[in-house]
Parts: structure tokens; sequence; C-alpha cells
């Protein structure tokens, strides 16, 4: 009898080492899949207030100080609502769209107080678009200072 369970806790003890390695063989090149298509997006958050876009560092973003994005990578950029809570900003709502030249445009979630993060994602310099520009859609506070924030793509074109 006692043979008998040895042999069952054997059993046992292969087949949970078989299954562990099964698991392991077929999880490892998953992870490393997607730890390859994680590094080719690049993120770049920009923070939004009733004054303009700003880096993460708080430094303005405009026409003096674009944002620039490496050509050919995907790019998510997150929008951040950012602005003191008070009575106007509890209210305020943004909506930011890229643009390029030949029209092309791409549209953010709206974003407040309540919701305070948007991503949008897409390819720097597909179609040879080098250049865009970010603006709010709506009628906000401090829709004039949320008009001007330059994309430009460096690198060869895509």
């Amino acid at each position: 009898m006692e043979r008998l369970v040895k042999e069952g806790v054997a059993r046992v003890l292969v087949f949970a080492a078989v299954s562990l390695f099964s698991v392991f063989v077929v999880s490892v090149p998953r992870l490393a899949a997607d730890t390859h298509s994680h590094s080719e997006e690049v993120e770049i958050t920009v923070k939004i207030t009733e004054k303009g876009f700003f880096d993460e560092k708080k430094r303005p973003l405009g026409p003096k100080n674009p944002l620039k994005i490496p050509a050919g990578e995907r790019v998510k950029l997150t929008f951040v609502f950012d602005e003191a809570i008070n009575s106007l900003a509890v209210g305020d709502v943004h909506q930011i769209a890229i643009t390029a030249e030949d029209k092309w445009t791409i549209e953010s979630e709206k974003i407040w107080a309540l919701h305070k993060r948007s991503s949008v994602t897409f390819r720097a310099g597909e179609n040879g678009r080098m250049r865009y520009r970010a603006h709010c859609i709506l009628d906000c506070i401090g829709m004039e200072h949320l008009n001007n924030l330059i994309i430009e793509v460096l690198g060869p074109q895509g």
C-alpha cells in the first residue's frame, strides 16, 4: 500500500512539473512579444490648462517650443486635464483635435475635472505628414491659449 501511495505522489509531481514547464514554454514567447510591441510605442503626456499646453515638467508647448516626435513610431499622446480646481474649472471641458496640412484629423475624447485623461495614437510621419497642429475644438476657458500646439516629426519620412 505504501508503495502505491509513493508511486501516486511521484506521478502527481511529474504531472505538475510537466504542466508547469508547458505553461512556461507557451508564456515566455508571448511575454517577449508583448514587451517588444510596447517598446515600439512612444508615450507622451501633454497637460492642458486654461493657460495652454504644457509638457510633464510644466514647460509651455507652442510654436516657440514645439512637441517633437520621432518619425515612423507609433505615438500615444495622452492629454491630461491639469487645471486648478475652482468654480470655473469644474465645468470647463476640452477636446483636442490633431490635424495635418492634408486635412488628416484625429480627436481625443472630452476631458474635464471628472474625466481627466484621453489618449490618441497615430504613426508619426505617416503619408509624409511631418507637422501637425493640436487645438481645442470646444468653446472653453482659455480657448485663445489652446490653439497652437505644434507637433514636429523628426527624422526621415515614414
